[in-house]
């Protein structure tokens, strides 16, 4: 199956003095796959070494941080000769060895250039805790699960993705182009964009078959809960995952710690959530007090709203009828169709490199989300179907220039509002660069 951030390993590959490159994300979201077929289609060479696996490779890092000698006794132990100059070097499961994701510093800084990757679904944990990390001698990317367009070409739709890339100008998309890639996006709310659930659904389109597959997912990541964190925090941790389609079923999304249970205080369960999303379990968005420049300068940790990583694992977790899903695009009031749109708006927007994701509210009024870019404030809207009302939005726009509504509308800009199609959230940049 493509993926996108291909085009980043390249990048990275082709650059003079480039740093060891390090990839994070969530389990199961094919990061191994994803290296391994780098290293086959791209290099004439390619040695793996998983950490996870084979613990006792750690003791070649702990005896010496020269590359050089980390090399040769890996060319003894792998019974070949490595040539840094062709052959990519991946180190799987990597935050399972400290002295390993140390030595890096030393890739990094070695006189000859090597082709290190590192990769492993606690490096953000291993980075909160700044054990052995070495800060500034890396570069990192994080695998997301697949984006709406990757999910297309794993449908044989790469035509329809040919389509959304041409798009030049702000028009009304084609009726049966815009009605296919609705029908399309409702599979996505459905089968999300974990490797495993869209190759399933890809394949036999058998809702019975992808149901298994996300109920796997779900239950290694409880697994993950009981084995990775501090005894302590499981109990917590566990109460938190459960409580996340009740506080995104909640109108306005709001994270609140009496939702896990009425006693809770934030004192309490604080780290526990902090791990989740380290670990990239959930995401976290933070309220800006004001819509002003720079939102960083606003930014209020106090409130909240967590989201999940995939609309599939969100629907599955939700027990959400198959039927309902496969119409949450059409005007029905739909029960949660807001929190999965939300969700698959969040998920698109960071995939496309959008960082930094706030949401704003006050009193009665409030914003799904806000964004700095450039010298813009915008606001962004996000509507499961086509009633689009907001008085949140009017009363912004006589403040900002610009504002940005996602709906199933389609792409029109009337003078201070885009409306952007919810299968375009991907294009935000591009089309708020065209008015």
């Amino acid at each position: 199956m493509k993926r996108f951030i291909v085009e980043k390993m390249v990048d990275w590959k082709n650059r003079k003095n480039r740093k060891p490159l390090l990839i994070s994300g969530i389990r199961q979201v094919g990061k191994t796959w994803i290296i391994k077929d780098f290293g086959e289609n791209y290099f004439e060479d390619f040695l793996y070494v998983n950490f996870d696996l084979e613990p006792d490779y750690n003791d070649i890092f702990k005896k010496s941080k020269n590359p050089k000698k980390i090399l040769f006794e890996l060319s003894v132990i792998f019974e070949r000769k490595i040539e840094p100059a062709r052959t990519l070097i991946f180190f799987d499961e990597i935050q399972e060895s400290n002295e390993a994701l140390n030595a890096l510093k030393y890739f990094c800084e070695a006189s000859e250039e090597y082709f290190i990757i590192g990769a492993g679904s606690y490096l953000g944990i291993t980075l909160s805790r700044g054990a052995s990390f070495p800060v500034g001698k890396v570069e990192m990317i994080e695998l997301k699960p697949m984006t709406y367009k990757e999910f297309l070409i794993a449908c044989g739709q790469e035509m329809l993705v040919n389509y959304i890339d041409s798009i030049d100008r702000i028009e009304p998309v084609t009726e049966p182009i815009f009605n296919k890639l609705n029908d399309y996006l409702r599979e996505y709310y459905l089968v999300g964009g974990m490797p495993e659930a869209v190759k399933t659904w890809s394949q036999s389109r058998d809702f019975t078959n992808l149901a298994v597959v996300q109920e796997n997912i779900i239950n290694a990541y409880f697994r993950d809960f009981s084995k990775y964190p501090p005894p302590s925090l499981v109990p917590k941790i566990c109460a938190i995952w459960d409580s996340i389609v009740s506080q995104l079923s909640r109108q306005n999304r709001k994270f609140k710690y009496s939702g896990i249970n009425k006693n809770a205080r934030a004192r309490e369960y604080e780290n526990a959530l902090e791990w989740l999303i380290a670990g990239n379990y959930l995401s976290k968005v933070t309220m800006a007090d004001k819509y002003q420049l720079p939102l960083k300068g606003y930014e209020n940790t106090k409130h909240f709203k967590v989201y999940m990583p995939d609309t599939g694992l969100l629907g599955k977790m939700a027990d959400y009828p198959v039927s309902s899903l496969m119409k949450i695009t059409q005007e029905e009031n739909i029960p949660f169709k807001g929190a999965i749109a939300e969700n698959f708006v969040l998920q698109e927007l960071k995939a496309a490199g959008i960082r930094k994701i706030y949401y704003w509210a006050k009193n009665n009024y409030e914003m799904d989300f806000i964004i700095q870019k450039d010298n813009r404030i915008l606001p962004i809207e996000v509507k499961a179907g086509q009633n689009v009302k907001s008085k949140s939005m009017t009363m912004m726009l006589e403040n900002l220039q610009k504002g940005i509504r996602i709906s199933m509308r389609n792409l029109t800009f009337d003078g201070k509002l885009l409306n952007i199609p919810l299968p375009l959230t991907s294009e935000l940049s591009k089309l708020i660069d065209m008015v």
